[in-house]
């Protein structure tokens, strides 16, 4: 990705094509003009979608912090596409307003004071036609993953400039998916394994695989054929395994891996 990049868009019906259409800002002419390079066989819009920035529409900011909101709002309001900005401070606000003011695509921060920016994601998204933008300072990657999850369609953090946050909302209100480039990778990338709960957590992968062995029942015999060790070996590493996680027998050891969820 180049340095002048501000966001990731991922266009097409991005749940079946993955493509990566960085979004970069032009020194000049219309916004359409500015828009960044797109690979071959991609279109900056999602096939079968008519672009909506021809109709005027109606923007929902949701800040609560008022100065942030405003901005964000006078921001937006310059734009020729908008016909009007609508705001909220809250998760109740934000709710009620999307759904009286026929909202066309909403910008919500996660920090509300009422409840969770996820919560209100989830019941914009009940709407109709109505696209969710995250702008936000936080980036970990569970809470990347759980607005994809809620359907909002970008994410895009509070200190990018602004023309990326307009052309965030542009493109998830033309269908698209735009996700800033210091969590398209969470976003995207294969989830990270859950840590394993104790006392699995204190075995080594070698140790994971010899208990897995024996909760389905194993004979030592059998161990160390599949281990390919000797069977002496099979049982000193079975009673050290035991005195790590904490039991007396091979049975209460496969009780234990299935209860831990090791066994699927």
């Amino acid at each position: 990705m180049s340095a002048d990049c501000g966001v990731v868009c991922i266009t097409g019906p991005f749940r079946r094509f993955l493509r990566w259409t960085p979004l970069t800002l032009g020194s000049g002419g219309s916004r359409d003009e500015a828009r960044g390079p797109v690979a071959a066989g991609t279109s900056a819009r999602p096939a079968g979608l008519q672009s909506r920035t021809m109709e005027p529409v109606t923007v929902l900011v949701v800040d609560d912090h008022p100065l942030m909101r405003r901005g964000l709002a006078t921001l937006l309001g310059l734009e020729d596409w908008v016909a009007r900005v609508v705001e909220a401070g809250s998760v109740r606000e934000g709710a009620a307003t999307g759904a009286a003011e026929s909202v066309d695509v909403a910008v919500v921060d996660l920090g509300l004071p009422d409840g969770s920016g996820i919560d209100l994601v989830t019941r914009l998204r009940r709407t109709p036609g109505c696209p969710v933008l995250v702008l936000t300072m936080t980036r970990d990657d569970a809470t990347v993953r759980a607005c994809l999850a809620a359907g909002a369609t970008g994410y895009v953090l509070k200190d990018s400039p602004p023309d990326t946050v307009v052309r965030a909302a542009r493109t998830v209100l033309d269908g698209g998916l735009v996700l800033g480039p210091e969590v398209a990778s969470a976003a995207l990338g294969p989830p990270r394994p859950a840590a394993l709960p104790a006392p699995l957590d204190r075995l080594s992968p070698a140790d994971l695989r010899l208990l897995t062995l024996i909760a389905q029942g194993r004979t030592n015999g059998q161990l160390a054929r599949e281990l390919g060790v000797a069977e002496k070996t099979v049982r000193n590493r079975v009673a050290i395994l035991l005195g790590v996680l904490g039991v007396a027998d091979r049975v209460q050891a496969a009780l234990l891996a299935r209860d831990r969820g090791l066994l699927h």
